[in-house]
């Protein structure tokens, strides 16, 4: 009898801003593919480079997992965060930062109550903003990255689906409620009008500081391309900008606007043939040992992408991923051919591989797999090896993730290992993961492609809440 997955989200995970495309419902599967590979027991020391920071989701998780993280980016919303949560281990937002903020004053209006309001922003959430802003001007690094992090989730929070732009929210400032589409109403009401209250903000502020726990990170300001050979990493993790679906740079114009003072140019992986960039990034990480790579099937195929690997040598992996869009977002047909592709390689030269004696993952070619199912209430890794938990690393006591059944095809040596999981699986799936702040319940609201996972740092408990 199969057991039920849980549904239960750890705290770690409300520290983080809901991002497109991001990767928590996957982290478990990510990691147990690097799991088959470097044993776990050899993680806490090895370097994780994450080479598209994004949400911070993967990042966090090895971070808590006992890697040393090296992440890049470019976009100041990505590095916000890393700078927040993957560089800092100490330092946490104060309820006196939060009341501090929350002071009225007399200062004129800043930007964006000036630009934004009441277009984008209740007036309300606008001076928030501005306040929590300047805030983060006048105080020290980590403080400052957690200060801007507070203020884009209270933006983020402000529009249904975490969807920031130019429409509805106005209607709320004129009370013209009756033409609120219903599954809006809420959320404006709830947040909109009533989020910048103390016992409101301090809530969110709280479950940012669940994401600040001991590790060893560090965030790069860089694009991953030209930074690439000169870090020193056993495992590099690529999620890209899919090439073919909507970019970053549309979604998040206006919290760009508010973070850098302009948008941001679209990132070249987005476009159709974007693709061919990753022959790029996996030439410039030819010195690290393990790749893994997560890229959707808009443009490319999966044997496509493993093929780019295998040609510089690599042992592969590949497992396709089902998910759905909502129905108002995709059509049905659309929704049948959705896939996640991950492909791993790894360098069967490289000296801890050459030294184990292994040249492949932990399931041989035509083995089935069974229900492959995360658990994180044991020191048990589900391909049966007993492992020890990091330092500094508690497990969640219930929280585990079925990804479905998998059958794996194919070779080590004869090409690259198939497993596809048949079962639409929770992540990914469109959704952006956003937790609400009142009835003490998560409600994730659905958006356009966003995933999760999770894991627990020692030291903090996890939120008992039903998704």
């Amino acid at each position: 009898m199969k057991r039920k997955a849980s549904r239960k989200r750890l705290a770690m995970w409300g520290a983080l801003p809901p991002y497109l495309g991001g990767k928590r419902r996957l982290c478990p599967l990510i990691f147990r593919e690097i799991d088959r590979v470097l044993p776990r027991r050899l993680w806490a020391g090895r370097t994780f480079m994450d080479g598209f920071l994004g949400g911070g989701s993967v990042s966090l998780y090895a971070k808590a997992q006992g890697f040393k993280v090296v992440s890049c980016d470019i976009a100041e919303r990505a590095l916000m965060t890393g700078r927040a949560l993957i560089e800092n281990s100490r330092t946490k937002i104060t309820r006196e930062d939060v009341i501090r903020i929350l002071t009225p004053n007399p200062e004129p209006p800043m930007r964006v109550e000036r630009e934004m309001c009441p277009a984008i922003f209740t007036a309300n959430g606008a001076r928030f903003i501005d306040r929590a802003l300047a805030v983060a001007r006048v105080s020290p690094d980590p403080a400052k990255a957690l200060l801007r992090l507070l203020a884009v989730r209270v933006a983020l929070l402000s529009h249904p689906m975490s969807q920031v732009r130019k429409g509805t929210i106005h209607r709320v400032t004129t009370g013209e409620f009756e033409s609120i589409t219903n599954s809006c109403l809420r959320r404006y009401v709830d947040d909109a009008l009533r989020l910048t209250r103390l016992d409101r903000v301090w809530p969110l502020a709280e479950q940012i500081n669940a994401g600040v726990f001991q590790g060893e990170g560090r965030v790069l300001q860089a694009s991953v391309l030209d930074v690439l050979p000169t870090i020193e990493a056993d495992v590099a993790y690529f999620d890209p900008p899919y090439p073919g679906v909507m970019s970053y740079e549309r979604e998040y114009r206006v919290i760009d606007d508010i973070l850098e003072g302009a948008s941001r140019p679209t990132s070249p992986f987005t476009s159709k043939d974007g693709a061919a960039m990753i022959d790029q990034l996996f030439e410039r990480a030819q010195h690290i040992p393990v790749w893994l790579l997560s890229l959707g099937n808009a443009v490319v195929t999966i044997d496509e992408l493993a093929e780019k690997m295998r040609r510089l040598g690599r042992r592969t992996k590949a497992i396709e991923i089902k998910y759905q869009h909502l129905p108002s977002i995709a059509t049905e047909e659309k929704n049948a051919s959705n896939r996640e592709f991950l492909v791993v390689g790894w360098d069967p030269a490289a000296a801890w591989l050459r030294d184990r004696g292994r040249d492949g993952p932990l399931i041989g070619a035509g083995e089935e797999s069974g229900d492959l199912t995360v658990a994180l209430d044991q020191d048990q890794h589900v391909a049966g090896a007993t492992v020890s938990s990091p330092s500094g690393l508690a497990r969640d006591p219930d929280h585990q993730m079925r990804v479905g059944l998998g059958f794996v095809i194919g070779s080590t040596r004869g090409g690259p290992i198939r497993e596809e999981l048949d079962d639409p699986v929770d992540g990914p799936l469109p959704l952006t993961d956003e937790p609400r702040l009142h009835d003490h319940v998560e409600v994730r609201a659905m958006a356009q492609e966003a995933h999760g996972g999770t894991v627990q740092p020692a030291g903090f408990e996890r939120h008992a809440r039903e998704e």
